[in-house]
């Protein structure tokens, strides 16, 4: 069994608890929705054979508390906060692995704060506007599609459910497995 080591680190507006378990690389789990730093207790059992996996609470949920609730929570705040985490837990370069909300605020962390290295593994990020085309029209992906872009086979389309969103619906010439 995987010895724990528990911490809290202080951010602006919160105390962020976090566990590391294991040796090697570093590897941070970012969970997805309502996921602290338990969720993906079996996971992080295998992994941390040869890595330091880090999982932690985001602000606000479980034993990570809000010192000052006027900070608001924000996608960009929860980057911070695993920067923050990143920095205080290695010099050098650390992997993390973002599932659905996880990824989301995995991607910003990469744009906004390049430096460690970072190699981000994005698991289903649930980010339904960042990945439409250049120009194209902002609309529900329930809505109908307008009659200049629903041309069969139009991969850009911005109705396709497909294109920017979770749902399981697949682009065309491609098997939705569901």
């Amino acid at each position: 069994m995987t010895t724990v080591r528990n911490a809290t680190l202080s951010a602006p507006g919160a105390d962020l608890y976090y566990e590391v378990r294991g040796e090697g690389p570093l590897l941070l789990i970012s969970e997805s929705g309502e996921g602290d730093a338990r969720r993906s207790i079996d996971l992080v059992g295998r992994l941390a054979t040869d890595h330091t996996v880090v999982t932690y609470d985001r602000r606000g949920l479980s034993r990570s508390t809000r010192t000052d609730p006027t900070v608001p929570i924000t996608i960009a705040r929860h980057a911070d906060d695993v920067h923050r985490l990143l920095t205080e837990l290695t010099d050098g370069p650390a992997t993390v692995l973002g599932l659905s909300l996880g990824a989301v605020i995995g991607l910003h962390l990469a744009v906004e704060h390049p430096d460690p290295p970072l190699t981000l593994i994005a698991h289903e990020p649930v980010a339904p506007g960042c990945c439409r085309p250049p120009n194209a029209p902002t609309t529900n992906a329930n809505s109908p599609p307008s009659s200049s872009s629903a041309r069969a086979g139009d991969r850009t389309r911005p109705s396709g459910k497909w294109h920017g969103s979770s749902a399981s619906t697949s682009p065309p010439g491609t098997r939705n497995p569901a």
